[in-house]
């Protein structure tokens, strides 16, 4: 405070701020640690404690399905089809185009049994399977067969895979391929389209 122009401090102010060097040197390892822990007002764990925790990366979001070609969505209207569900998205693997194999391996999906009656799924279950009708890119139809393998634990679409993998030039590993269900007066029915690309480019 000031008195008659002239600083004045209380004595007993004095003597709280005076500090030994002992206490000083103290004070500033205590500081100093205080200012370790925090940073920015967050508290700081010092490295020797922090937990070993695994990170996992987020995986991304399902990308949406491309719209479905034109003569495509001509023949699922031809057909009178409705009720049509987005059930699932897959990059060709090798045994995909197998000629030798003749079946498409469909990833485990909920959908799919979702869109099932329950006597199809019986009989899909007991590994005699259903017949369905398959629709590529171009309108073009394709009698299968969807069917679990039982001793696989895995759900195909076969029989007359290898001619629509044949009709489309399909390709491992470049090609991916979008599978939606629907229904024709009943019958149960899948349209596939193609998505390519996965392939590398040509220049010619």
């Amino acid at each position: 405070m000031r008195l008659f122009g002239v600083e004045m401090e209380p004595k007993e102010k004095e003597q709280e701020t005076k500090m030994e060097p002992k206490e000083k040197e103290q004070e500033t390892k205590r500081t100093k640690k205080r200012k370790s822990a925090r940073l920015f007002g967050r508290d700081l764990v010092p490295e020797r404690k922090r937990s070993k925790i695994k990170k996992t990366r987020s995986s991304s979001p399902p990308l949406p399905p491309a719209p479905l070609p034109f003569p495509l969505l001509q023949a699922i209207h031809d057909m009178e089809g409705r009720d049509q569900v987005f059930v699932t998205t897959k990059i060709l693997e090798r045994s995909d185009t197998d000629a030798g194999q003749n079946r498409f391996f469909i990833p485990k999906s909920e959908v799919l049994w979702g869109v099932l009656t329950a006597e199809e799924r019986r009989q899909v279950e007991g590994g005699g399977g259903v017949e369905a009708m398959v629709v590529d890119p171009r309108g073009w139809k394709y009698n299968m067969r969807l069917k679990k393998w039982v001793s696989l634990n895995k759900v195909v679409l076969n029989s007359g895979w290898r001619k629509l993998v044949e009709d489309n030039e399909l390709m491992a590993e470049m090609d991916s391929v979008e599978l939606w269900s629907f229904r024709a007066d009943s019958k149960l029915c899948f349209a596939l389209n193609v998505k390519r690309d996965q392939r590398p480019v040509i220049n010619l």
